[in-house]
C-alpha cells in the first residue's frame, strides 16, 4: 500500500479554500453584477450549498477505500482501464486549471504591474517557484498555504476601510425582479467554487479523515463568506450601473485608499495576491505531474512536473493570451468543472454503493 505524507486538518481547508478564491475573487462582482443585479450577493449563499452537496458525495466516496485517491478507487472498483480515463481527464482538467491561474495571473501583472513585460517572461518567472513547492507534494503545498493565509490577513482590514465611502441604499429594493434571476446565476458561482475535487486527492493523506466533513464545511465556507464580503462591498461602493464597466472591480475600488506612507494600495495589492493566485497552480501542476506519471507507469513525479512547466512555457511563448480568452476559459471551465467536480463523483460514488450492495447480496445469498 502507498504511504502519504500526511497533511493537518488546517492544512486540507487552507488548501481548498485558497485554491477556490484565488483567481475568481477578482471577477466575481462584476460577473453576478451583470447577472443578477445588485441581487447578485444572494447567489453565493445557493453556491455554498451547492458546493456543501458536492462535497457530501465526494467525502462518502473515499470512504470506500480512505488510504488511497480517487485513482487507486476507481482502479479497485471499475478497473485499470477506466482508472487510466480518469486519471487522463482529471490531469487535462488540472493542467486547464493551472493554465488558466497563469493566463489570469500574467494578464493582471501586464495591465497594472509591468506593461511593458512579455507574458512568457512573466510565465517563467512564476513557473519556477511552483517546480521548487509543487515538487515536494501536499504536505509542502499544505504549510505554504498556511504561510499564505496569515500572510493575507490584512486585506480584509483593507477592504473594510472603504465602506465609509458605502451607500448602502444601492442594496434597495430587495429582490428587484424576483427570485429568478437569482436562481439562474448560480451557474456562474460554478467556477469560483471550482477546487472541491481536490478533496478526492487530498482525502489519503488527512490525518483526521473522521474530521474531512467537518473541514469541508469550514473550507466552503470561508470561501463563501470572503465572496459574499467582497461582492456586498463591491456593490455598496459602486452603482449598479458602474460596477459592470470595470473588469476587475476588486482591483478598482483600492484606487479611493490612499495612506500617507504608501499611495497606490492597489499595486501593493496586486504584488501581494500573486502568493494567492499561486495557490490555485502549484496544487493543479502537483496533480497534473502526478496524473501523467501514473499513465505512464514510469518516471518521478518531480520528472514529470519539470515537462509539464515547459509546457507551458513554451505554450505561452507560442500563444499570448489576452483577457477576451481568458474570460473564453473561464466560461469552458464552467461547464468542464461541472462535469469533473459535481457530475463525475457523484456518478462514481452511485456505480460504488451499487456495486457494494450488489456484491453484498451475492455473498448473502452464497451464505
Amino acid at each position: 500500500m502507498k504511504t502519504y505524507r500526511p497533511i493537518t486538518t488546517l492544512q486540507f481547508i487552507l488548501i481548498i479554500s485558497t485554491f477556490q478564491i484565488s483567481v475568481a475573487f477578482l471577477a466575481l462582482p462584476r460577473e453576478l453584477a451583470r447577472h443578477a443585479g445588485t441581487d447578485g450577493w444572494m447567489t453565493v449563499f445557493l453556491g455554498w450549498g451547492l458546493a456543501m452537496l458536492a462535497s457530501m458525495a465526494m467525502v462518502k466516496l473515499m470512504k470506500h477505500n480512505p488510504d488511497s485517491t480517487i485513482l487507486e478507487l476507481v482502479q479497485r472498483y471499475m478497473g485499470r482501464w477506466a482508472a487510466k480515463l480518469v486519471t487522463l481527464l482529471f490531469m487535462i482538467y488540472f493542467l486547464l486549471l493551472a493554465y488558466d491561474g497563469y493566463a489570469v495571473a500574467t494578464l493582471v501583472i501586464k495591465l497594472w504591474l509591468m506593461p511593458t513585460t512579455l507574458i512568457y517572461i512573466l510565465a517563467f518567472l512564476l513557473l519556477i517557484p511552483t517546480y521548487q513547492i509543487a515538487q515536494h507534494g501536499f504536505q509542502v503545498i499544505g504549510r505554504y498555504t498556511e504561510i499564505v493565509s496569515m500572510l493575507s490577513m490584512w486585506i480584509p482590514l483593507v477592504y473594510v476601510s472603504t465602506l465609509n465611502r458605502a451607500h448602502w441604499l444601492y442594496l434597495l429594493p430587495l429582490f428587484k425582479e424576483g427570485w429568478l434571476p437569482i436562481f439562474t446565476t448560480i451557474k456562474i458561482m460554478i467556477y469560483p467554487l471550482l477546487g472541491i475535487v481536490l478533496v478526492l486527492f487530498l482525502y489519503p493523506h488527512l490525518v483526521k479523515k473522521e474530521k474531512a466533513m467537518t473541514a469541508m464545511v469550514i473550507s466552503n465556507s470561508l470561501t463563501c463568506l470572503a465572496y459574499l464580503g467582497i461582492t456586498i462591498i463591491c456593490f455598496v461602493y459602486f452603482s449598479p450601473d458602474e460596477i459592470g464597466e470595470y473588469n476587475d472591480p476588486v482591483i478598482s475600488i483600492l484606487k479611493s485608499i490612499e495612506f500617507q506612507f504608501i499611495e497606490r494600495v492597489e499595486v501593493l495589492f496586486i504584488a501581494f495576491y500573486l502568493f494567492i493566485f499561486s495557490c490555485i497552480w502549484i496544487p493543479s501542476m502537483h496533480i497534473v505531474s502526478r496524473c501523467s506519471a501514473s499513465l505512464l507507469g514510469k518516471g518521478k513525479d518531480n520528472i514529470h512536473l519539470a515537462v509539464w512547466c515547459i509546457v507551458i512555457q513554451i505554450s505561452f511563448f507560442i500563444y499570448r493570451p489576452s483577457f477576451m480568452a481568458a474570460g473564453q476559459i473561464n466560461n469552458s471551465l464552467n461547464l468542464i468543472g461541472f462535469v469533473m467536480e459535481f457530475v463525475l463523483p457523484a456518478a462514481i460514488l452511485l456505480y460504488v454503493v451499487i456495486f457494494n450492495k450488489w456484491k453484498g447480496g451475492n455473498k448473502h445469498e452464497m451464505g
